[in-house]
């Protein structure tokens, strides 16, 4: 089965430190992990490495960060055949600050430059097509020239191009930002009537299938009861939280082409994203395939 991952793309370049940061203080900066970053680009990477037939649709510009992304997707076996041409154009790039602390991070990200740019969708049939909501345009193209096809849509933050892709997708698997930003209100698990009240609002946004992810406390989701269902969170120690809700998603998509139900799905795209936040940098903290099974086990025995 043939998964497409469209949206960003771009070069993360992490420094973790200890505490937070400060103002008017000088760091001095004894190591530094860089590799590739971007929604669409870390779940595509995440498919390729697990043996999924993957193609990403991307804007990666054709100098030095641009040169090691393309690298980096052969590395993985990711299909680079569908890039969006961006003659001239400066890859985005992020300067990500870890704190090792808590996991936390702060992103400096720099979007490069964009330009209206003609893009012919791909011939080759896609089975699971995964937007991060950041190349509105071909998104829906790709999800309207391929009505057999399983979409997900990868919701960060409330933009008006996501929610624009979310409304026509199979599954919307959005952040506790996303569903605040968008219902105005605040998800707390003690407050089970608000939880099941703004579930019920992000269900309504595509009428079909959807998830709320809320960090380290685990996820919503709709049981095959009609019940809203609450998943914990893996118990690990975060150094990094860069880049885990692009594992998950990743993972998601992948288990949709071995056509796992959503609660085993939901499980090992957990498990995969827990594994991601115990290591420094977000593309280089993909866990194996049998790894993620393994903790499943693990995970499935403790809930």
């Amino acid at each position: 089965m043939n998964i497409f991952c469209i949206g960003q793309s771009a070069y993360d370049i992490t420094v973790p430190i200890e505490g937070a940061i400060e103002e008017n203080r000088k760091y001095r900066v004894l190591e530094y992990f860089e590799c590739g970053g971007g929604p669409a680009f870390n779940a595509a990477c995440l498919c390729g490495k697990w043996g999924a037939n993957v193609e990403l649709i991307s804007r990666i510009g054709s100098d030095e960060y641009g040169k090691k992304l393309k690298e980096t997707l052969q590395k993985y076996h990711v299909g680079t055949e569908y890039l969006i041409p961006c003659p001239g154009m400066k890859t985005p790039h992020s300067m990500i600050i870890a704190g090792k602390a808590k996991g936390s991070r702060t992103i400096f990200n720099f979007p490069g430059t964009r330009e209206k740019t003609e893009y012919h969708i791909p011939e080759k049939k896609a089975d699971v097509i995964l937007s991060d909501g950041h190349e509105p345009e071909i998104s829906l193209a790709m999800i309207a020239a391929n009505p057999q096809a399983i979409s997900v849509a990868d919701a960060g933050t409330f933009r008006e191009s996501t929610y624009k892709v979310a409304q026509k997708t199979d599954y919307l698997i959005c952040s506790e930002d996303f569903a605040r930003q968008y219902t105005g209100k605040g998800i707390h698990l003690e407050e089970w009537d608000i939880c099941e009240e703004i579930f019920r609002q992000i269900e309504q946004i595509n009428g079909r299938y959807a998830v709320v992810t809320l960090g380290e406390n685990g996820l919503l989701y709709r049981k095959k009861d009609g019940s809203l269902g609450h998943m914990p969170a893996c118990q690990v120690k975060a150094v990094d939280s860069t880049g885990a809700g692009d594992i998950f998603h990743g993972a998601f998509a992948y288990g949709l082409t071995r056509k796992w139900n959503m609660e085993k799905n939901l499980i090992q795209s957990t498990c995969a994203s827990g594994l991601s936040v115990q290591k420094i940098g977000g593309l280089t903290s993909i866990p194996e395939f049998e790894e993620v099974q393994k903790k499943c086990n693990k995970y499935k025995k403790r809930t």
